[in-house]
């Protein structure tokens, strides 16, 4: 029942294809975090790293779920776009560098690749866009930039439970909730590393147990 409560879940937040234009030692206890408690572009240090992670790791975690993934493999580029579709277009609107317009964002390269340093992911080493991404985001040669859908969170929310000093970095442990009945529908660990980036830690590992 999971399984299916799961599949469907993603499948709503995969949203809705865009038109013509695609074509073209420490230990701390956290309540769940929102996308309301993300604000893009604060400085590293004002943000822990729960609230400042909350995009790359919500984003990772659904994709890694549509590919019934329990790694993070960054040499899979499917996953690992679909992971930036994702954090993109659920909090890239959050962003004062993006322009929204009926539905669909506008974000320029430079920007993305601000998000995706918080995957550990270097956009040019990403390769071409997937096919099966092209109906939701796309690039624009004029604009030099990314064109993609709006995305919705649906009935589920990132419950981040601990951060704890790694060997090499943190560990974030936390777990997605169904709304609707408190349910854990996956549970998730990520070892953050911390950079001198927008978001002030990159995902260098992250397993989900669903």
């Amino acid at each position: 029942m999971k399984k299916i409560l799961l599949t469907t879940l993603i499948a709503s937040m995969l949203i809705v294809p865009l038109g013509n234009t695609a074509l073209a030692g420490h230990e701390e206890d956290a309540l769940p975090v929102s996308a309301q408690d993300f604000v893009p572009g604060d400085t590293p240090a004002g943000n822990a790293a729960p609230e400042a992670m909350l995009p790359a790791v919500h984003g990772l975690i659904l994709a890694m779920l549509n590919h019934d993934a329990d790694e993070f493999d960054r040499t899979d580029t499917a996953l690992a776009w679909e992971s930036l579709y994702n954090m993109l277009s659920l909090y890239g609107e959050l962003d004062s560098r993006c322009d929204e317009s009926n539905g669909e964002l506008f974000l320029l390269e430079e920007t993305v690749r601000d998000y995706a340093s918080a995957l550990g992911i270097q956009l040019d080493e990403l390769g071409p866009l997937p096919e099966e991404l092209w109906d939701r985001i796309n690039y624009d040669n004029a604009s030099q930039g990314y064109i993609l859908v709006c995305g919705e969170t649906g009935p589920v929310q990132i419950q981040m439970d601990s951060l704890q000093n790694g060997q090499d970095g943190m560990i974030l442990t936390g777990s997605l909730i169904y709304l609707a009945s408190g349910e854990v529908l996956a549970n998730f660990q990520a070892g953050l590393k911390a950079t001198d980036s927008m978001f002030g830690f990159a995902i260098d590992t992250l397993t989900v147990n669903a």
